[in-house]
C-alpha cells in the first residue's frame, strides 16, 4: 500500500492549529498567556497562539522571528510583520514574503501592525491563512483564518454553542481589500466593523538549509 505523501511545513502548520481549533475545550483573549494542551485549556493572544503553533509545528523557523522587547515571553503581532516586510519574494532560508493576497495559501501567516507600538497593548495582529483566499465579483477578498481574536470574524467558530467563547481561539473569515497591484491594503475584521488600513504583510514558511556535513 502506498503511503500517503508527507504533509509540506505550510500543511503542517495549518493543520496544528486546526487541530486546536476542533478539540479545544476551553479558550478566552488574554495577555497573560495559560495553554494547557491535556486540558484543552487555550487562553492566550494571537502572538502567543502564532508562537505556540509555530514553537511546536516547525521550532527553527519560529526561532528566525525576533524578539525586540525584553520581558515579552514571544514575539508580539508587530514583530511578524516587521519580520515578513524585511524578507522578499525571492528570500530563502526559511521564510518568504508573499506580495499578492491571491497568492496566499494555507498554512501562510498574515501580519499588520499599529502605527503605535504602546506597553500592555495590542501591536497589531498575526493570523494563519486556513483556505486559500476567495474573491468575489467586486474585488473583496475572503481569507478563512485560525487565530486568537478579541472577537469573531465573519462565519466564525467563536459562540457557536452556547457554552463557547465569542474570543479565544477559533476560525473565521476576515474580509481584504487590495490596491491595484493585488496587495492587501485594507480588512475588515469583522461585522460590527468598517474596513482599517494598516500596514499588511504575508510570511510563507520554507524548508531551512541543509546543514553541512562534517
Amino acid at each position: 500500500m502506498a503511503r500517503a505523501p508527507a504533509l509540506s511545513l505550510r500543511a503542517q502548520v495549518a493543520s496544528q492549529a486546526e487541530f486546536i481549533v476542533n478539540n479545544l475545550r476551553q479558550t478566552s483573549y488574554e495577555y497573560l498567556e495559560q495553554i494547557d494542551v491535556d486540558r484543552g485549556i487555550y487562553d492566550c493572544d494571537c502572538s502567543s497562539f502564532a508562537g505556540f503553533v509555530l514553537a511546536r509545528a516547525a521550532p527553527g523557523h519560529y526561532a528566525m522571528i525576533p524578539q525586540k522587547e525584553p520581558g515579552q515571553p514571544r514575539p508580539r503581532a508587530f514583530e511578524y510583520y516587521e519580520f515578513f516586510s524585511s524578507l522578499t519574494p525571492e528570500s530563502a532560508g526559511g521564510w518568504r514574503r508573499i506580495d499578492l493576497l491571491r497568492d496566499a495559501r494555507r498554512g501562510d501567516v498574515i501580519a499588520w501592525r499599529f502605527p503605535r507600538i504602546l506597553k500592555n497593548h495590542d501591536t497589531g495582529h498575526v493570523l494563519f491563512v486556513a483556505r486559500n483566499p476567495e474573491v468575489n465579483s467586486a474585488g473583496i477578498f475572503f481569507v478563512r483564518v485560525y487565530d486568537s481574536a478579541s472577537k469573531p470574524h465573519f462565519r466564525d467558530t467563536r459562540g457557536e454553542a452556547k457554552e463557547q467563547s465569542e474570543n479565544g481561539v477559533g476560525s473565521g473569515t476576515i474580509k481584504f481589500r487590495v490596491d491595484n497591484s493585488g496587495r492587501p491594503v485594507t480588512f475588515q475584521f469583522g461585522p460590527a466593523d468598517q474596513f482599517e488600513s494598516l500596514p499588511i504583510a504575508i510570511g510563507r514558511i520554507e524548508p531551512l538549509p541543509a546543514a553541512p556535513q562534517s
